[in-house]
């Protein structure tokens, strides 16, 4: 599953319908799901397998071999065959995936499950039918182009999108969060590609949409314009698109220092006046 930046704190809540969310949630209470979250430094050792170093009897260090997590789940999901058992890996794209799964990746296949391969301590290992693998990953994140061509082949990718609905007639002053939301996304989308968008949860703190102008401006200083500034590589012309020429000083490369209020005002003239210009 694809998701903007700021499509929720939990990987699991932005996904799906409610009824989705309620089944990953029993899943989670009852013991069969299972998260991780992948990064450059993760490797096989910590999925599959691994020799870990083990404090001997004499005080001494030796090396045992340990099962990873993806090896636990399968295993528990072999003893358990009657319940599906789900592994979420938030931000997949992050880790050297062919290094992480190794020989496994062809045991993902629908039609290889149950299939024995040897692994490289020796011991024999298989995918059980009832093992669901969910992966989470970030659209703004350039690595993603760079996915295994192996694994896009063995993943279904669902894209979750800003909802702007869920933000719609809340109104913080003057302004409108939902057409704030799609406003500043349509700049966005045109200046560099809809997996740029900003997500909806950025205004909704907590789950609730926020309701006051000095949280507001908070949340555009301090999480909304960083992120903005990191899309733009600190070119002011393009933030000044984003954002307009009140809140974007080009000429001087900064950031206005409006009040609150000023902020507000600034951007329900620029957002929602000049929405679809």
């Amino acid at each position: 599953m694809t998701k903007v930046p700021g499509t929720g704190v939990d990987p699991l809540a932005p996904y799906g319908t409610a009824e989705f969310r309620r089944a990953l949630d029993a899943l989670r209470e009852a013991g069969y799901l299972t998260q991780v979250t992948f990064h450059p430094a993760y490797g096989y050792e910590d999925f599959i397998e691994g020799f870990r170093p083990d404090e001997g009897g004499r005080g001494g260090l030796r090396l045992v071999l340990r099962d990873g997590v993806f090896k636990r789940v399968c295993e528990a999901a072999s003893a358990n065959p009657e319940r599906p058992y789900l592994l979420l890996i938030d931000e997949i794209n992050r880790g050297d995936i062919p290094k992480i799964l190794g020989e496994l990746i062809t045991l993902l296949e629908p039609d290889k499950r149950g299939m024995h391969i040897t692994l490289p301590s020796g011991r024999r290992f298989a995918v059980p039918s009832n093992v669901h693998v969910l992966g989470t990953m970030n659209t703004a994140d350039r690595s993603i182009r760079l996915l295994d061509s192996a694994l896009r082949r063995r993943f279904a990718f669902h894209e979750l999108l800003p909802d702007t609905e869920a933000l719609d007639g809340q109104k913080v002053g003057d302004v409108d969060l939902g057409l704030l939301l799609r406003e500043l996304n349509r700049r966005v989308v045109k200046e560099l590609g809809r997996e740029r968008q900003i997500g909806h949860s950025f205004f909704m703190p907590g789950g609730e949409p926020v309701d006051s102008e000095a949280d507001l401006a908070a949340i555009v200083r301090t999480e909304v314009l960083p992120l903005l500034q990191e899309y733009a590589y600190d070119d002011y012309s393009m933030l000044s698109r984003f954002l307009g020429q009140e809140i974007v000083d080009v000429q001087a490369h900064t950031v206005a220092g409006l009040s609150d209020e000023r902020l507000v005002e600034a951007l329900s003239s620029e957002l929602q006046a000049n929405a679809g210009a």
